[in-house]
């Protein structure tokens, strides 16, 4: 299993109708394999729809990154990850898509040996502890691999810098931090990756699973469908067309099937401070003076002179921000917060730059924006249906926003990005981004054989692909 990170369905489709993917191409025309979309769900990020994926199961992952009240912690799969301090709550009694094989640059534990990954991996003690070294001894100690890898690493490197001084040039926007995770995913992970995958299958690992996050990266730097984020796909073209080489090469005897797949998809964006330079921090902060306000990123501020006290947390996952009172435990429900905190419901839902705020009710949900309230409550009412149709089809995204907000680990205000129909309000410093709703972020692909028979038209979020991944695993 080949994990493109952040391709959508139709991402993939206009990259093999342009030539940017031939041998996904020669898959679909030659050895029966379709291209299906499905629904990954809200959140539309990474670790939501992997541990859907991989374990079946992605409850209470509200974002990229949380706050999570009962541990007091700031849960996060960035640098410094700390998702391992609340894994045991995860998972319990699942069986992982990979077990028994390799899991490789995947954010959780779910195979045998877990090999290196990026620097926002989440890792815990492989089973074999040095798999992961011995991956990149292996690598290091090789002529042919290192020879392609410098010759590409060098031409990557030097393309990069070029498209970045083009856009600064031309006054194009690029995100700065991005430009170098591209790098380093494009020079470096996606080939240690790679290596990796081939290596673990010459070993005969009856399931292995392989993540790719250069796509991901480049899109958040440049943009989804800026000519250098199009160029890598030739890059994960030519990973796919290798990997699928060796399906009957291995000593094992095994023959791999091959199955390629996405989590998300990505939109173009507009940063949420670009009006003002005001971030939603600073917001609340003027309308809870005598708050303390933190965002994940570090920024604090504190109004003085107001009659609310307290600590509030904000989280940031491309358009989707996570608002929580820290010292109150538990989710707050929306006659709690207009009682505790009157009118600032109304003034986040009334800023142009947000889309809706969702928030707890007993009756399944309420979403809020400058025009009232509207109830999640199924079935939908018409007025319901028109705000959710700006973003998705109505019902399909209605289930998963009541889904996010059964979740205690999402925010007691829960905001999304304003969304035009093509460009989202980012509420982080990405030129292409993802987390929200609206557009193809929630629209990735799996490509698979015919024969399979999968079908993926009811599919609500990642968890759905996990038994049809593992039927493939079971003897015919």
């Amino acid at each position: 299993m080949i994990h493109v990170d952040g391709l959508s369905h139709a991402r993939l489709t206009a990259a093999v109708e342009q030539g940017h993917m031939p041998f996904v191409s020669h898959l679909m025309t030659a050895e029966g394999y379709e291209s299906l979309s499905y629904r990954c769900g809200v959140p539309s990020t990474t670790p939501f729809a992997q541990a859907g994926i991989l374990f079946g199961d992605n409850t209470e992952i509200p974002s990229y990154r949380w706050w999570d009240k009962e541990a007091g912690l700031l849960v996060t799969f960035g640098s410094g990850s700390t998702f391992g301090k609340v894994a045991d709550r995860y998972f319990a009694g699942r069986i992982p898509l990979t077990v028994g094989g390799a899991c490789i640059a995947a954010l959780y534990r779910a195979g045998a040996t877990d090999r290196f990954g990026p620097a926002y991996e989440e890792r815990h003690r492989p089973d074999k502890r040095d798999a992961g070294g011995r991956a990149i001894a292996a690598f290091l100690l090789n002529p042919v691999t290192l020879y392609f890898w410098i010759r590409h690493g060098g031409l990557a490197l030097f393309r990069i810098a070029s498209e970045y001084l083009q856009a600064r040039f031309s006054r194009r926007r690029t995100a700065n931090v991005y430009v170098v995770a591209d790098i380093y995913h494009e020079v470096l992970v996606h080939h240690l990756t790679r290596f990796a995958l081939i290596q673990a299958m010459d070993e005969a690992l009856p399931a292995i699973y392989a993540c790719f996050y250069t796509y991901d990266e480049a899109a958040h730097a440049f943009g989804p469908t800026d000519p250098n984020t199009l160029r890598i796909l030739r890059h994960i073209d030519s990973t796919i067309r290798l990997a699928a080489e060796r399906r009957n090469a291995n000593a094992g005897g095994i023959g791999y099937d091959l199955v390629v797949l996405s989590d998300h998809g990505q939109v173009e964006t507009a940063p949420f401070m670009a009006t003002d330079g005001r971030s939603l921090g600073s917001f609340v902060a003027e309308w809870l003076a005598g708050c303390t306000i933190r965002e994940h990123r570090g920024r604090t501020f504190q109004e003085g002179g107001g009659h609310f006290a307290g600590r509030v947390e904000i989280t940031y996952s491309g358009g989707l921000a996570h608002i929580y009172f820290a010292d109150v435990p538990g989710r707050l429900d929306d006659e709690q917060l207009e009682l505790k905190f009157p009118g600032l419901v109304a003034k986040i839902a009334a800023l142009d730059r947000v889309g809706v705020v969702m928030l707890k009710s007993s009756s399944g949900g309420v979403l809020a924006t400058r025009e009232g309230r509207f109830s999640l409550k199924a079935p939908l009412t018409p007025d319901t249906a028109a705000l959710l149709e700006r973003f998705d089809s109505p019902g399909p995204l209605a289930a998963e926003l009541r889904r996010l907000n059964s979740f205690e680990r999402s925010g007691d205000v829960v905001v999304f990005g304003a969304f035009d129909g093509k460009t989202q309000v980012n509420f982080e410093d990405q030129v292409g981004g993802h987390g929200s709703i609206g557009g193809e972020q929630l629209h990735p692909f799996v490509l698979a054989k015919k024969a399979w028979g999968f079908d993926t038209s009811a599919v609500l979020d990642s968890s759905g692909l996990y038994p049809m991944l593992f039927a493939l695993r079971q003897p015919v």
